[in-house]
This record gives structure tokens, sequence and C-alpha cells, in this order.
């Protein structure tokens, strides 16, 4: 007992000597060039996890307080109003902790990551994914991703579902610009792929071809990638804003094709960085992309069935929106235009008359339903007319070897019934032709002008 006595009194004695801070103290420096004293605490920004973490505690009690770790951008898409958290996200079951957290990658809107996981919630789809981003120092939620509801399929019939679409003008006018864009997304990467595709189908290996690509040939991939990303998030951004008192199957829908705009990007990110690192380095690194792969897959099919039958029995519509993207930089220039099919030409001029964009009709393939050929920002695109409005067949992109203008005529092709579209370009070197070729697939030529050397033709199908 006198041997733990004296310990305690040595202790005791130790203590000020080895702890607290004394007049001598020096200051501790923060890293960023400021002071701190000896006995400060640093605090760390709170992490991703940490973030989802306390959201679906406070979900869990129904605590307003949630909405303070949201966005301000995807606030603004909630209802809001007079609704309790579960009534707007569900009531979650339990907050997934296994899930996989991606790397950290850089947007227009700052620093982003995703967590990708399970979190079953009763009366909804389970959520999959949540969407982060940093603002400031604060990691944010900036959006859910959701499972595909495979009730849905069950409850409503594709053919039920496009039929509603059909009743609501402002989902059946977003259904019509979120397939034009998917549609230039598949034209673009079929036609700047084409040779790299050819290759491999040849058996070429794709690692031995992108090191091969001169720097040219390997822009016109990168510009692609660049471009398409850049009309998924069109989709995504126009999904998320505008839709109010929408019955809970089309607000499912258009969540369907929100997500499948979030993954084809996020999936084309992985295989565009794996090819920069490629190209720069020589290093292959393949990205594992299965599971993304196949609920892309579940939710493309899904939408393009859908879509395919509003373009064929949407028969209310007046006019038909198109939306024009042009440039090779995120985000891209965009022009809406509401293609009148009454009107044989459109077209806006600024104000000193110079034209901005032209849509003319022609009839291009002959069958009754006159086509639109549009000329804006440098580009041209071919709107083939269908009984119940448009479709987007073909069309170039900007940086192309030529210098259009918006002063195109049509003149007869030398087909029953076809026309084609004429111009010469602004140097006058080359005459240019757009039309259909006799398998009725879209054709644009290009002639040198006789004043040059009218023994020079070049198509470009």
């Amino acid at each position: 007992m006198r041997n733990l006595f004296l310990s305690v009194v040595a202790l005791l004695i130790l203590l000020p000597a080895c702890g607290g801070r004394g007049d001598g103290d020096e200051p501790v420096d923060s890293g960023n060039g400021t002071s701190l004293p000896a006995d400060s605490v640093i605090v760390m920004p709170r992490g991703p996890m940490e973030v989802a973490l306390e959201f679906s505690n406070r979900l869990g009690l129904n605590d307003p307080d949630c909405f303070e770790l949201l966005t301000e951008g995807f606030s603004d898409t909630l209802p809001t109003d007079s609704l309790s958290p579960q009534q707007i996200f569900g009531r979650w079951r339990a907050f997934d902790a296994g899930g996989r957290l991606t790397a950290l990658f850089e947007t227009a809107e700052g620093m982003r990551t995703s967590y990708h996981c399970t979190i079953r919630r009763m009366e909804r789809p389970a959520i999959n994914r949540i969407d982060f981003l940093l603002v400031g120092e604060k990691w944010l939620i900036d959006g859910f991703g959701i499972e595909l509801p495979r009730e849905l399929e069950d409850s409503l019939t594709i053919e039920q579902l496009a039929d509603l679409v059909i009743q609501y003008p402002q989902v059946r006018s977003e259904m019509h610009i979120a397939r034009m864009l998917f549609d230039d997304c598949m034209m673009d990467s079929a036609q700047s792929y084409a040779s790299m595709n050819a290759a491999m189908e040849a058996g070429t290996d794709f690692r031995d071809f992108i090191l091969d690509l001169q720097d040219d040939s390997y822009s016109v991939l990168a510009e692609c990638n660049i471009r398409r990303a850049g009309k998924f998030q069109i989709i995504k951004d126009r999904a998320e804003t505008g839709f109010q008192g929408l019955p809970s199957d089309l607000v499912s829908l258009v969540n369907i094709w929100k997500e499948m705009a979030f993954i084809s990007k996020s999936v084309l990110r992985e295989r565009h960085e794996a090819m920069q690192q490629l190209y720069a380095t020589g290093e292959w690194t393949e990205p594992d992309l299965t599971e993304d792969l196949q609920r892309l897959a579940g939710f493309r099919s899904f939408f393009l069935a859908v879509s395919d039958l509003v373009e064929v029995r949407d028969s209310l519509s007046r006019t038909w929106p198109v939306l024009l993207t042009a440039g090779s930089n995120e985000p891209l220039g965009q022009v809406q235009i509401d293609l009148d099919p009454h009107q044989l030409e459109q077209k806006r001029e600024n104000e000193v008359g110079v034209t901005v964009w032209r849509a003319l009709a022609v009839e291009l393939n002959g069958d009754s339903d006159p086509e639109r050929v549009i000329y804006w920002a440098g580009n041209l695109y071919l709107f083939q007319g269908t009984t119940t409005g448009y479709r987007l067949v073909w069309r170039t992109y900007e940086s192309y070897d030529s210098d259009y203008h918006s002063d195109f005529i049509s003149q007869p092709s030398g087909r029953p019934g076809c026309r084609e579209v004429t111009f010469t370009g602004v140097e006058g070197e080359y005459e240019y032709f757009l039309g259909y070729s006799d398998q009725g697939t879209p054709l644009f030529r290009r002639i040198r002008s006789v004043m040059s050397d009218p023994s020079v033709t070049v198509e470009q199908p």
C-alpha cells in the first residue's frame, strides 16, 4: 500500500511537466500561413461517406435538417413545399455501408465522386448510387441513382406508358429531345470510330491501333468522346428540372432516362481516361465496367422501347422540338428549334441581318414527308421526315473541312420525286450536295467548282 501511495504522488508531480502549455510553448503552424495555439484541434471536413451516413440518420428521424446536406442545385429540383423528407425521399430500410466509392474526378462544377450501393426503400425503387459534389470545403449530396423498377413493367405495359407520355405535352417534348440527343451520340460514335471498329473487326488489337495513331487522328476520337459526354450531360440536366405534378409512372420513366444518361457519361469517362493514359504512356488498364454496362443495357432498352412508340404514335404535336449542339468542349453550344411541318422555311437572323440558323423543307427521299436541312454554327443537320415528326439521320460537326453558309437551295437530284440541297462554300472552291443515295441513306458530296478543277469529286456517306 505504501508503494502504491508513493507511485501516485510521483505521477502527480510529473503531470505538470508533461502536459499542458507552459509560458514558453511555441504556437503550432496550421499549414496555411497562420499560427494556432498548441492545444488547438484542426477539424477536417467530413468525407462523402460520413455525409451520406448523416443524411441517412436524419432521414430516419424525418428531420428537415437533412436538406442542409444537399447541394443547392439538387435541392431546387425537389418538391419541398409542405412535404416531409420521407415523403420526398422515401423511408430507407438501412444504410448500405458496404458499397463502392469511385475515384475523384473534376467537372465544370467542381470535384465529384459517387458511392455505388444498394439502399432499399419501403415504397419506392432502391437507391443504388449517391452522387457528391465538393462545394467550398464541404461534400454535399448532388443526386441519387435508382434501380430500374421491375414492377413498373409488371403493372404498366410499355405501350400504356407510351400512351401516357403522349397525354403530357411537357414529357412528350422532353422525350423527343432526349431521343434526338441520344441518336446524335450514336451517330457521332459510329462516324468517329468507324476506322477503329473496322480495324478491330479485321483482327487489329485495340492497344496497337491507338498507339499507331497520329495526333490528328487521335483527336477525332477524343473530341467525339467530349461531344458525347456533353450531350449525355444535357439529357441528364433537362430531366432534373421542369416536371411538376406527374403521375408516379411518368416520374419513374423520367428517372430512367436521367439515369441512362448519367451511366452513359460515367462509362464514357472511364473509357476515355483509360484511352488517354494508353496514348500518353503506352500503359493500358481496361476499366471494369461490367456492372455499369449491365445496368445501362436495362435502362437503354426500356427507354428506347417507350421512345419508339411515342415517336410513332405522337399525332398531337403541332411542332417538333430539336436541340442542336455544336463544339467539342463541355458545355456544348446549343440552340432549340421547334420545327414546323407547315412552313417551307424557318430561320432566325441577328440584329445586323446575318442568318443565325436556317431550316429548309426539302423532299430528299421521295416518301412525301419532306426532310429538314438545318444550318447552324457551321454545322449541317438532316432530319428525315416521318408521318408524325422528324428523326435525326445525319449531321456534320464543327471544324469539318469546309466553311458552310446559309444560302443553300434545292434542285432535282436525278432520282424520281427526289431533290437535293446544294450550296457553294464561302471561298468558292467547292460545291456541296446533300441528298439520299440509291440505297436510301443520306449522301453528302463535294465537287470542286468549275472555276477550280471540275474533275475532282469527293463523297462523304
